[in-house]
């Protein structure tokens, strides 16, 4: 934490060490969603808990995004729209999110992206080891220092104990510290500033650019949404739409 430098200057540092540190992962989640989509299958975005939907949410139905991503939320954690404390206690409960991936259907061939700050808790776990057991191809996004430093024993994890990313095909650190939180002044007894909707945004869009580059590279016109206030917008999303409507849930 360093408590001197702005928020500006403390969201740059973090998302240039991401940058650094996990590009060629960057590239090779990139290469397995262009291959997922190349053979027609779906990329399920999944937010186990809080305010992790919003990375998962924000790579569905987007203006500049890939159209063939399902967005699988926990519906209970969704802050907000089912009352947070209740979320929370979803997020929680070992075996909740098995039967949610039940009901999306994950497939084998499909790539699942679980997202996570913490990567510990019954949910995110729940979640991964469900999309591996169906086949997916999974990448999971969260921080190692939660992974490094809630003791094994802690009420918040899983009951295997298990961190994401030693289950994931594929796993995207974006180093959110233990709290979230990376400000600090004098006379405020804790930090504040959250950092991971600034980190977890980014990789979101990294995975997206570098799948899209891949599909154009090899030769695949990728499926990609239109601003619907673009002229021409509202055309060319209707004929992504009608392809996938029957495959995605929440279209």
């Amino acid at each position: 934490m360093a408590s001197k430098k702005s928020f500006l200057d403390n969201c740059i540092e973090y998302l240039q060490r991401i940058e650094k540190e996990q590009a060629e992962n960057f590239k090779k989640g990139g290469k397995e969603m262009g291959d997922c989509i190349i053979a027609d299958h779906l990329v399920h975005v999944v937010g186990t808990g809080g305010h992790t939907h919003l990375p998962a949410y924000d790579m569905f139905y987007r203006a500049g995004g890939l159209a063939a991503v399902n967005f699988v939320p926990s519906i209970g954690s969704l802050y907000g729209a089912a009352q947070a404390t209740h979320g929370m206690r979803i997020e929680r409960t070992p075996g909740y999110m098995t039967q949610v991936i039940d009901y999306y259907r994950v497939q084998k061939g499909d790539v699942a992206i679980v997202w996570n700050n913490i990567g510990v808790n019954a949910a995110t776990i729940d979640a991964a080891l469900a999309c591996k057991e169906r086949g997916a191809y999974t990448i999971g996004v969260a921080g190692s220092p939660w992974m490094d430093q809630i003791p094994k024993d802690h009420f918040t994890r899983h009951p295997s104990r298990a961190d994401l990313r030693d289950i994931v095909d594929l796993f995207i650190d974006d180093y959110n510290p233990v709290g979230d939180s990376i400000m600090e002044i004098d006379g405020f007894d804790r930090p504040f500033g959250p950092i991971s909707g600034v980190t977890d945004m980014y990789i979101a869009r990294r995975l997206d650019i570098e799948a899209i580059e891949y599909m154009v590279d090899q030769g695949f016109d990728p499926p990609v949404y239109m601003s619907a206030n673009r002229v021409g917008g509202d055309e060319a999303n209707a004929k992504l739409i009608e392809q996938y409507w029957n495959r995605i849930k929440l279209l």
